[in-house]
């Protein structure tokens, strides 16, 4: 019997666990021309994940798996919140959202 240890991904399901904030669509469209802003987000690794939730609202932040050896949680999670809070203002909260679902 084979066993498979790597990740195993399926057309029809996603999922995502995420530190960072649901972000307004409009929002989030409106810094694809700032440039800093941009640069600020590549930097600290931050992305879009998922699709838009019902309220349109998009899951921007970064992924859980993407701490490095060196980083501590806490580290980790100043690292995001200072980023989105520059990028999107100081009302940001920051925390860990995780979504899974199946399109079958």
């Amino acid at each position: 019997m084979k066993v498979r240890t790597g990740f195993v991904s399926n057309s029809s399901s996603s999922s995502f666990c995420v530190f960072g904030a649901y972000i307004d669509c409009e929002d989030y469209e409106n810094i694809y021309d700032d440039k800093e802003k941009q640069k600020i987000l590549n930097e600290a690794k931050i992305n879009e994940h998922g699709s838009p939730s019902d309220d349109g609202d998009n899951m921007i932040g970064r992924s859980w798996t993407s701490i490095r050896d060196d980083e501590t949680g806490g580290e980790f999670k100043a690292s995001v919140a200072d980023a989105m809070k520059k990028v999107f203002g100081e009302n940001v909260v920051c925390g860990s959202h995780e979504e899974g679902w199946y399109d079958g």
